[in-house]
């Protein structure tokens, strides 16, 4: 009997799947017989109630990616609401299909359970890291603790809470970002873009620290859900 995979969400559940924009940058955990492979990709739209739909990730950068995206490979797929109630959404998934013509599109099955966790709530949550985001001001440091949500090897994005204790942060400005548990983890980086709401601030950080301190910090940041 074919399942019916929309059916076994609740109705919260479908309303965040159905949140996600297609357009929107996700991450995308591919499983290998070794370690899971990361990469970033774009949502494209869902077919209900069997599948949805993400670019294929460029094969000029990620090439390998043809061997290991094959039907009944599972993935895990992960995504940030934004807004007054930011929070993180993952759910697992089977390959269905992937097509090359017109476009390269990754077809998953409907998944039949997500995770939902709230930004604020949890101090170390997936696919997050927690930190702590400082800036100079004059002869000292401010800083507010903060969630990378995503991170590559040139930079990341990262909340925190708007708070009258902390500026708002403009393009341009140096910042450093402390990982929590690992005092001597700290990348410096220069913000680039911002996105605020009432409530949260959200920072896309361009890494100006070296290749091994964020190779350190890629690492921490492949974990499993």
């Amino acid at each position: 009997m074919a399942k019916q995979p929309n059916r076994q969400l609740s109705s919260a559940d479908l309303d965040s799947l159905l949140s996600l924009r297609p357009g929107t940058t996700v991450d995308l955990q591919i499983s290998t017989p070794t370690a899971p492979k990361r990469v970033k990709t774009q949502y494209v739209g869902i077919d209900l109630p069997t599948s949805m739909i993400f670019q294929v990730p460029s094969e000029s950068k990620w090439g390998y990616l043809r061997d290991i995206l094959v039907p009944e490979n599972e993935v895990v797929v992960r995504y940030v609401l934004e807004g007054e109630q930011g929070k993180v959404i993952a759910f697992r998934a089977e390959v269905l299909k992937v097509i090359t013509h017109p476009s390269s599109l990754l077809f998953v099955d409907f998944p039949v359970s997500l995770q939902s966790l709230a930004l604020r709530k949890h101090k170390r949550w997936t696919p997050g890291i927690q930190a702590q985001l400082s800036v100079s001001e004059g002869e000292q440091d401010i800083a507010i603790r903060s969630m990378i949500l995503d991170v590559s090897q040139q930079g990341c994005r990262c909340v925190c809470d708007a708070s009258p204790d902390f500026p708002q942060l403009e393009s341009g400005k140096a910042v450093k970002l402390m990982i929590a548990d690992e005092k001597d983890l700290v990348c410096k980086g220069v913000v680039k873009n911002i996105s605020v709401t009432q409530s949260k601030c959200f920072y896309g950080i361009q890494f100006s620290s070296d290749a091994e301190i964020v190779k350190k910090l890629l690492n921490r940041f492949i974990v499993e859900i």
